[in-house]
């Protein structure tokens, strides 16, 4: 009987094992260096539908010492074709590829204005449905063309992918997913994406293009409405919690000169209260700075100058809040989901209220912004090369 247990449990230890091995292996049926993973999708729109450009790395010039055809250059390369739609300019594009296009390493997706405002629904269902792509890729809108990326000179990184997409993780512009899109859709309908602006230098011996982060664009029911200025997408910062690391400059109390701040964090609660026919949205914002350099013969070692410091500094966060909440009310488009908060404190009003939200949200919603900054250090030097010739005390 123990000799038959023994053989049982060897038996079934020789099943398990050859599962394990028939599961071991490539998950997919294409290897992998036969795909063209996609670190990056373009998208404008044309006269006949819509131009799709897929941005990838070349494997063959990612090996250090190893050129292309003998050639050196960059490590990625654009491929692009125009079609009725994206799937039709993305079937064009796979069958003049010797690689299966793969978007699994998709992290940015960045759209032209002219498409933005057709509506990019489209879009988002091509991606939503394509099994390997991620929702969570980065969506940026351009000022103009998308394809001005191509002209852009990539030079303290591998990818231009890699640039674009630090200004969402460095905090410098709002990060909005295509997730953040597909939510927007089954709730309030609106969302805030960042802007990105080309130009060329002035410099007369060599010319040479720029991208910056330049606001930001509001989208309601899938099409791009208005857009914002860098101040009040500032602001959208700090509603979304996405404020890091930002700089602040404020007018002494003393003298007027200026104090600048970095704000490192900005800790945002946003709380609806409805009560019959009123209905308001607190917005309770704590701010964390320290003192980057000041102009001011202020002394900021004074507790009472500090204080007033810190008043100026909740005056200015709160103003760059209600001038990105004015905008996007100006848009009537609730960009920052505050029916989102409605709808789950007070579902059965909000069944009541949702059809007429833009109006209310434009119109009849009151919103109160409270602020409490605390500068929390004075930085290295203490005080100022101004103070020590004679400061305020």
């Amino acid at each position: 009987m123990k000799c038959l247990n023994n053989y049982q449990k060897a038996l079934k230890l020789l099943i398990c094992l050859l599962l394990a091995l028939s599961l071991a292996g490539c998950g997919s049926a294409v290897e992998l260096n036969k795909r063209l993973f996609v670190k990056m999708i373009i998208l404008d729109k044309t006269k006949k539908g819509i131009e799709l450009t897929l941005n990838s790395p070349l494997p063959n010039r990612l090996i250090p010492g190893r050129v292309a055809g003998g050639q050196p250059g960059k490590p990625y390369n654009f491929v692009k074709r125009e079609g009725k739609d994206i799937s039709d300019a993305f079937r064009k594009i796979q069958s003049d590829l010797s690689r299966e296009i793969s978007l699994g390493q998709t992290d940015v997706v960045v759209i032209g204005r002219e498409l933005a405002e057709e509506g990019i629904d489209p879009v988002l269902e091509f991606l939503e449905r394509n099994s390997s792509f991620h929702i969570n890729s980065n969506l940026f809108v351009t000022a103009g063309k998308a394809t001005e990326i191509l002209h852009f000179p990539v030079i303290y990184e591998r990818f231009p992918s890699d640039i674009i997409k630090a200004y969402a993780n460095e905090h410098a512009t709002v990060a909005t997913t295509i997730k953040d899109f597909l939510v927007a859709n089954y709730n309030v309908g609106c969302v805030m994406a960042p802007l990105l602006k080309f130009g060329n230098t002035t410099d007369k011996f060599e010319k040479k293009r720029w991208m910056r982060n330049d606001g930001a664009a509001i989208f309601k029911r899938g099409k791009l409405t208005t857009t914002t200025n860098t101040k009040e997408m500032r602001g959208g910062l700090m509603i979304l919690n996405q404020w890091e690391n930002n700089e602040i400059r404020i007018p002494s109390p003393t003298d007027g000169k200026i104090v600048n701040f970095t704000i490192h964090k900005v800790h945002t609660k946003i709380k609806p209260i409805v009560k019959g026919d009123e209905i308001v949205v607190h917005i309770q914002s704590k701010a964390d700075a320290s003192v980057l350099a000041s102009n001011s013969n202020i002394n900021l070692e004074n507790t009472k100058h500090l204080k007033l410091l810190e008043k100026k500094l909740d005056a200015e966060v709160k103003k760059l809040i209600n001038q990105s909440i004015e905008r996007t009310r100006e848009a009537k488009a609730d960009a920052f989901g505050f029916g989102n908060y409605i709808s789950w404190k007070y579902p059965h009003k909000w069944n009541d209220m949702k059809q007429n939200w833009e109006d209310i949200y434009s119109n009849d919603l009151k919103i109160t912004v409270q602020v409490n900054s605390s500068v929390k250090s004075l930085g290295a030097e203490r005080g100022t090369l101004i103070k020590r010739k004679g400061s305020v005390k």
